[in-house]
């Protein structure tokens, strides 16, 4: 059995969703009632990885757009994953 990691998905319609996932996981579908949609195609996420200040943070990537360094930097900021930057 896989330890479980939080992943914060990035970009299209379940933009800002957290979801849990095993850490051997490589991408994630989400269904439209997942991301509060009452009908639709499931969403394929990439689930990316990235450092920040020594602490490893993943993320679900809609799209190669949504996968710079920078932006991901940004998310974990804002979307209160990292509390502060040291």
């Amino acid at each position: 059995m896989h330890p479980i990691i939080k992943v914060m998905l990035v970009g299209g319609k379940a933009d800002g969703l957290l979801v849990s996932v095993a850490d051997d996981a490589t991408e994630v579908s989400v269904t439209p009632a997942q991301y509060g949609a009452p009908s639709g195609q499931p969403l394929s996420y990439r689930i990316v990885s990235q450092t920040i200040d020594d602490e490893r943070y993943y993320f679900g990537v809609f799209s190669e757009a949504h996968q710079d360094s920078d932006k991901l930097t940004r998310v974990a900021l804002t979307r209160g994953m990292k509390k502060m930057f040291c």
